[in-house]
């Protein structure tokens, strides 16, 4: 293992992932790759604990990993943590993926062990491959140049000594030491992107060229560089043609129509703002005659004027954040009022642009208006399954300053009646069963 050793030993010192005397933090999963890190960790002499965590995903499989991982720290005589989560729940009580929740909740738990047992640095077992899936996932869902560099060694003090070696190192690494480790069976499912990336798509890749591993890791590296040598250029032009004036950041429009490539560089100028590539495009459109154009971020306004653009912060007008809606009546809120009144006939139209008709028997008062929130959903008019508020406005190609301007109806339960003006929820809508009817209307 003297060869394996020396290559991790010179990859942890060139690259100045911690120094001898810290204390590093492992992530352990049971594993080939975090146990082989766990073992180099130990051999090299370093200072490290480990930990784990158990998602509770795969039934008695978890828990096998639970007590291998516990087992290695206890035979490699180092501090071990560990942490339950019930995933499942937390996944569906944030109405984010399986994936998602384990990541959340993994991060969560290594970053408060960091901070309570006074660890320099966490580690986590990535090797060259995860960075060429990393790359391609990117890829596929779309990236700026900041996405093509793959995983970085060391970001926000999570670092990865593991990536000096692939993954046919690592088993090679493994096999030659018979160092014991335990399989997760869903990395034998292609249900996942990056398992699928694995397991189909990257040996497809291979057959066409069978050094794909140092490839890539060039690639990258090559990338790194590109985005090194953008982000000093960006740097050089934030200093000469960003100047401030009370408080707010302009830049010469002669300036921005010098640049080359405009679209790329005025995008990275402006990205700490929060605009995005389609109002970068439609700002360079408008820069000869658009004066009084304004183009919002979630916290910035941007204003053109005939000689420059202004990016201030976007002050939004007081607002009351919610009203509660107890019985038959008008209700006002903000710059809209509600009516709330009975139908004695069955309507000929459900809804309408300004109004809805709704079963009264499903509610439940206390109602209350408010504005969008993270994570709403509903379940649209006239459709099955059910949709992320944030998804129907971008379908809607409603602006995100608007957006947060629509009123939205929300029964007693939490569960959204209404986007006011746009879309009622199937679950409220009026059928022939309807014992009571009651119809709400939206006005300015």
């Amino acid at each position: 293992m003297l060869s394996a050793k020396k290559q991790f030993t010179d990859f942890i010192s060139s690259n100045k992932l911690f120094k001898p005397s810290d204390s590093i933090l492992l992530t352990v999963s049971g594993g080939k790759d975090s146990v082989l890190m766990a073992t180099l960790f130990a051999e090299c002499g370093y200072n490290f604990a480990i930990a784990h965590c158990n998602f509770n995903l795969r039934g008695d499989e978890s828990l096998r990993d639970e007590h291998f991982v516990k087992a290695l720290a206890e035979r490699l005589k180092v501090p071990f943590y560990l942490k339950s989560f019930d995933t499942t729940h937390f996944a569906a009580t944030q109405k984010i993926s399986i994936q998602m929740a384990a990541r959340e909740l993994r991060y969560a738990f290594f970053k408060e062990l960091q901070i309570k047992e006074n660890f320099a640095k966490i580690a986590v077992a990535h090797h060259q491959n995860d960075a060429i899936e990393t790359l391609l996932i990117n890829l596929v869902r779309g990236t700026g140049i900041a996405g093509l560099h793959g995983i970085k060694t060391d970001r926000d003090q999570i670092i990865r000594p593991l990536l000096c070696f692939t993954a046919d190192e690592v088993e090679a690494i493994v096999q030659k030491n018979n160092i014991k480790y335990v399989e997760d069976s869903s990395n034998a499912s292609n249900k996942y992107m990056r398992n699928k990336l694995r397991l189909d798509i990257i040996p497809q890749l291979e057959q066409l060229n069978p050094s794909l591993a140092q490839t890539f890791k060039e690639n990258i590296a090559y990338f790194s560089q590109l985005e090194d040598l953008l982000n000093n250029r960006v740097a050089d032009l934030k200093s000469r043609l960003i100047t401030t004036k009370n408080g707010n950041i302009q830049i010469k429009i002669p300036d921005i129509l010098a640049l080359n490539p405009p679209q790329l560089l005025l995008f990275e100028l402006l990205k700490p703002y929060g605009f995005n590539a389609t109002q970068i495009d439609n700002l360079l459109h408008c820069l000869n005659g658009g004066s009084g154009k304004q183009f919002f971020s979630e916290k910035y306004v941007l204003n053109l004027d005939r000689d420059y653009i202004e990016i201030s912060i976007f002050q939004k007008p007081e607002t009351v954040a919610e009203a509660f809606i107890s019985t038959l009546g008008n209700y006002d809120f903000n710059a809209h009022q509600l009516s709330v009144k009975n139908v004695s006939n069955f309507p000929k139209h459900l809804t309408t642009t300004n109004s809805i008709y709704v079963d009264a028997e499903k509610l439940i008062f206390p109602l209350k208006l408010r504005y969008w929130q993270q994570g709403d959903f509903f379940k649209p008019f006239g459709m099955r399954g059910f949709k992320k508020l944030s998804d129907f406005f971008i379908n809607q190609k409603i602006p995100l300053q608007q957006k947060t301007q629509i009123p939205i109806l929300v029964n007693g339960n939490e569960e959204i009646i209404w986007i006011c003006g746009f879309r009622s929820d199937e679950r409220y809508k009026v059928d022939l069963n309807s014992k009571k009817i009651i119809t709400f209307g939206l006005h300015k």
